[in-house]
């Protein structure tokens, strides 16, 4: 890409998020042009640290230098690099102060960016003696200034905005939910980021971003379902999904000893429990993470449930009490804000259970879920934010999530010849066919093609995908490639022009933001893809939206007559998705997966 292929009409913002789940993405005023996960360069699931390798990525992707770069946002309300007098901080309610209001009345983007200035110095690793950073010291924003002004990103022209975390997330739902011109009722879910865990905001036709409501940290719905999985014995920011998945093995009808325990109010959440924190890795000795994760102290209270009931029904109960609380806040919310256009980002709204009965029984005119809602994507609603704040007006979508790294078919055939053991075949524009016949044989074929998907799910060029049509393939994927427990669904990939099969309703389903009940067809048809509780988180492709898997869709339907395949992410369990041929490469090397669609490539082992 050139520069100016990637500036658009406005200014050009680096987003940057440096928690857990630490990313980078690029914006103007139109377009996000590119996102990626920290994780899926490290290697390390859920990456908590300074993502330095994403910056580095973004930049070398699109051809640009730091000098390119006119606003550096970083999502949270605090300014890291204080130092840099050229920054301005937006809090939750959208105030924005700091000295580039003073300093830089007359900033134009790309004065003096060649000079950095001078900047502290990192933080010396015994002051993280004793915190939860201690073993984790280079990953610390402070020991990254060094990079970004080698990267040229610390000039006194360059603008640092710092978008406090909540305000991020609305951001990221606002600004990309494509209701431009329309009132929207914004709302935030999350376990706790700057003193928040969820806002209530009003996007205005004009672009305006009005908080309504917040609620503070000590009150969070996400926390008390944090608190949950970790009583089940899965680690939190990570396991929330399983206990979603166990969820439905529990039993309906029985007396919730969650009810009240958080409740809706004024469009805010209220809790009993004043939840409060500590280090997971100190708590959980045996069972520590590779990042500086905090855990909900409270869950050691909620594994007592686990003397008097099965752990099935104590994420039942956790699952039924989310779900209720937030059809109640979405419907509180919308009658404060006075539209039916719903717009929703935060880690809680990645709960799809919740999301599809805030649609089924509150009906919003127009329901926006922001596909990257966890922490991941607060650089993208931070970059958004901060090109509105600096003048530029925001009027994107989101056509796409392919916004990650690719690679040349040129790179992937040298990482292939790397190695021995492999058997490569050229298949060119007959892969689609040759990997639908080995599907229907009942292999599991891991995909690596195209753009990197960005945000938590796999959306075809980063799955693995196999026949829905047995359990028995499904069974084998836990057994090879997730090592994961059995009560996880697997997600269907769906044509578009035979969706209506498989449920009724809207097949407006491209993100797998929300889930369908499965039709009678469809659980005789593709049971490898139906839940225990008869539903499905469907993704549903066309071939605008993803042109290669549909040809693998539309070749498989030719031979089975069902245009559906089992779509999980290609990534072992404990694992990020791979980002890099040689991450696919490996899985195949280590018998995590049959096959390899790989670029122009078949690729068994020999």
């Amino acid at each position: 890409m050139h520069v100016g292929d990637v500036k658009g009409n406005g200014l050009l913002a680096l987003g940057i998020h440096w928690a857990h789940d630490a990313s980078v993405s690029v914006c103007n005023g139109e377009e996000c042009l590119f996102s990626i996960a920290e994780e899926r360069i490290t290697r390390i699931k859920h990456h908590y640290g300074f993502p330095v390798q994403s910056i580095q990525c973004a930049l070398r992707f699109l051809g640009l230098t730091g000098s390119d770069i006119d606003i550096v946002a970083i999502s949270t309300r605090k300014p890291l690099f204080p130092q840099h007098k050229n920054h301005l901080c937006v809090e939750a309610d959208g105030s924005v102060s700091g000295p580039a209001l003073k300093l830089f009345k007359d900033w134009r983007p790309g004065a003096s960016k060649a000079g950095p200035q001078r900047m502290g110095e990192a933080k010396p690793k015994k002051s993280f003696v004793g915190t939860s950073w201690e073993g984790f010291e280079d990953r610390h924003w402070s020991w990254a200034q060094q990079t970004l002004g080698q990267l040229g990103l610390l000039g006194e022209g360059t603008r640092y905005v710092y978008v406090s975390h909540h305000r991020a997330h609305a951001a990221g739902a606002f600004r990309l939910c494509g209701m431009h011109g329309r009132r929207v009722c914004v709302m935030t879910l999350d376990g706790k980021g700057d003193g928040l865990s969820g806002t209530l905001g009003i996007g205005h036709e004009d672009g305006r971003l009005e908080l309504v409501r917040s609620t503070p940290a000590e009150e969070s719905l996400g926390s008390f379902y944090q608190a949950v999985t970790e009583a089940l014995g899965f680690i939190p920011v990570d396991g929330e999904y399983k206990t979603m998945g166990l969820a439905a093995l529990g039993k309906a009808g029985l007396a919730n000893p969650f009810d009240g325990m958080i409740s809706a109010y004024d469009g805010m959440t209220r809790s009993r429990t004043r939840w409060s924190f500590r280090s997971f890795n100190e708590a959980n000795p045996s069972r520590r993470v590779p990042n500086p994760l905090s855990s909900v102290a409270q869950s050691v209270d909620f594994t007592k449930y686990l003397e008097r009931m099965e752990p099935t029904q104590l994420a039942y109960f956790a699952q039924e009490h989310l779900e209720d609380t937030m059809v109640e806040l979405a419907r509180q919310s919308m009658d404060i804000t006075g539209t039916r256009n719903l717009a929703v980002a935060g880690g809680v709204m990645l709960n799809v259970k919740a999301n599809s009965r805030i649609r089924d029984e509150i009906s919003p005119q127009s329901y926006f879920v922001l596909p990257d809602s966890a922490d991941s994507g607060l650089s993208l609603g931070a970059a958004l934010e901060a090109l509105h704040v600096c003048g530029t007006p925001v009027r994107a979508s989101l056509p796409s999530l392919y916004l990650g790294t690719s690679y040349t078919d040129a790179e992937v055939m040298e990482e292939l010849a790397r190695h021995d053991r492999l058997a490569v075949e050229e298949a060119g524009p007959w892969l689609p066919m040759r990997t639908a016949k080995e599907l229907r044989k009942g292999k599991v074929i891991g995909t690596f093609q195209g753009r990197l998907e960005m945000g938590p799910r796999a959306l075809g060029n980063r799955s693995v995908i196999a026949d829905p049509r047995t359990n028995t393939v499904k069974d084998r994927i836990n057994a090879i490639l997730k090592g994961r427990e059995w009560f996880v669904p697997f997600a269907p990939i769906v044509l578009e022009d035979e969706a209506h099969k498989y449920w009724s309703g809207s097949v407006d389903y491209r993100h797998m933001t929300f889930a369908v009940e499965a039709s009678e067809y469809a659980k005789q048809t593709v049971p490898g893809v139906v839940h225990v509780d008869g539903t499905m988180r469907p993704q549903v492709v066309n071939e605008t939206t993803n042109p290669w898997l549909h040809a693998v869709l539309s070749g498989f339907r030719q031979l089975t007559g069902v245009g559906v395949l089992i779509n999980t992410s290609f990534n072992r369990h404990g694992l990020p998705i791979v980002g890099s041929p040689a991450d696919a490469v490996e899985h195949l090397l280590n018998g995590w997966v049959d096959a390899l669609a790989i670029g122009p490539c078949y690729v068994t082992l020999k």
